[in-house]
């Protein structure tokens, strides 16, 4: 039996003090979040920590636990490259595994990612206003030392459907729609559902939504099977008619395996009248378009005519569009289209920081992990291998195996 969580978001939406007080109500020491959290105000210039504890309360007949936090921040806008130096900075001081580390700094990476969408900035001109703050140090690193207590990095988390409130809120540029623009680039291309309530606050923030998909691989429709172990209740700040509260349930998978389904669409024609380059351009779309997978084998057909077999796996968001592409660029007449189920192994895209030749990198890897927790497989995206290897002039196949070699020392226990 696996261990698995759920992140339940679906009343009172998430924010980063909601998810770090719901993780200390499920068992995380808070001595030990509160002791790091502190640590904070050591490596962002002009903020001072007066106070942080964790109090028991009660909202519309549910207990919860809330954390109250009071601070002193002389600075209110920071560039984004510069809050992700010192985070690191912190994470190291700290002592952290690399798990938390990674997930701390690829949560504010997401918040600044999404900043730079949305005001068309390039991502080390970024400066951040209201998630420029300590508190949101605090979060990111309060949470990172709360899921490593519980032992959460390594499992499977999932998300409920999302809630994000209604009707309009005000922020450093004005007055903006909810959920804002910064909420909606974090979620963007992720399989997460969002969707309103009538509470017109804004219920879900940047920093609780780019937590959220950093930890959890999708949202679901239902909860998934599970044998519960434990129960957490972060309580917001906010007062509302609804009660403001996220919960975890944290509990083992009845599954005799820790594997992942989910279902796509397998698309396959026959194509026997189309040049290699024609073809090569499709290939190109089709992937452009959000085609999870393009393969093309030749073959034989009728009348010993040679022919491309090919064969393209979709999710259902993307199917109607990859259709209309395929009869548009390569002529084909028809297509066959299946619905399958597909089983994931365990895998995390993390962000990780690497000295290669005396100049530090920000490195994206795939990690893929067996049913015992062993890695069996380590993809480092391709276009930071090239991007380092002109940079401090190795070859492309040694700065990969550098990369290789040093995520499987990070990340290699189980």
């Amino acid at each position: 039996m696996g261990r698995i969580a759920v992140i339940d978001c679906q009343v009172g939406g998430i924010s980063g003090d909601m998810l770090l007080s719901c993780l200390v109500d499920a068992g995380a020491d808070k001595n030990r979040v509160r002791t790091a959290a502190f640590e904070c105000q050591n490596y962002l210039k002009g903020s001072t920590i007066d106070e942080l504890r964790f109090e028991k309360r009660q909202f519309r007949g549910q207990r919860a636990i809330q954390m109250v936090f009071k601070y002193r921040d002389d600075v209110t806008v920071r560039k984004g490259h510069e809050m992700y130096t010192s985070l690191a900075r912190c994470c190291e001081h700290i002592g952290i595994s690399a798990n938390a580390k990674a997930f701390a700094l690829e949560s504010l990476q997401r918040i600044v990612r999404a900043e730079s969408a949305v005001h068309g900035q390039q991502y080390r001109k970024v400066t951040l206003h209201e998630s420029s703050s300590i508190d949101t140090f605090v979060d990111l690193i309060g949470c990172a030392v709360a899921l490593e207590d519980l032992k959460l990095f390594g499992c499977r988390i999932f998300s409920t459907k999302v809630a994000v409130g209604s009707g309009q809120f005000k922020f450093s540029h004005g007055l903006v729609p909810n959920p804002g623009n910064a909420i909606l680039e974090v979620f963007k291309g992720l399989p997460f559902t969002l969707f309103g309530t009538p509470v017109e606050e804004e219920l879900t923030t940047p920093t609780g939504a780019a937590m959220l998909v950093t930890l959890s691989g999708r949202g679901l429709d239902h909860y998934p099977a599970i044998s519960p172990e434990r129960t957490g209740y972060g309580a917001g700040q906010r007062s509302q008619k609804t009660p403001n509260i996220l919960r975890i349930l944290i509990g083992k998978s009845p599954q005799s395996q820790e594997l992942d389904t989910d279902s796509v669409f397998v698309i396959e024609t026959h194509i026997d009248d189309l040049s290699g380059e024609i073809l090569g351009n499709v290939i190109e779309k089709l992937d452009k378009s959000g085609a999870l997978d393009i393969s093309v084998v030749q073959g034989i057909t009728k009348k010993n005519r040679p022919m491309y077999i090919v064969k393209i796996i979709s999710d259902l968001t993307n199917l109607n569009d990859i259709l209309d592409l395929l009869f548009a660029e390569s002529g084909t007449l028809g297509a066959r289209v299946q619905e399958v189920r597909r089983i994931l192994i365990p895998r995390a895209i993390v962000t990780t920081s690497m000295n290669i030749s005396g100049r530090p990198f920000n490195i994206r890897v795939k990690i893929a992990k067996d049913l015992k927790g062993d890695i069996i497989n380590i993809k480092p995206e391709f276009e930071d291998i090239k991007n380092i290897s002109r940079t401090v002039g190795l070859s492309t196949k040694s700065v990969m195996d550098l990369v290789k070699a040093e995520t499987l020392q990070r990340f290699g226990e189980k």
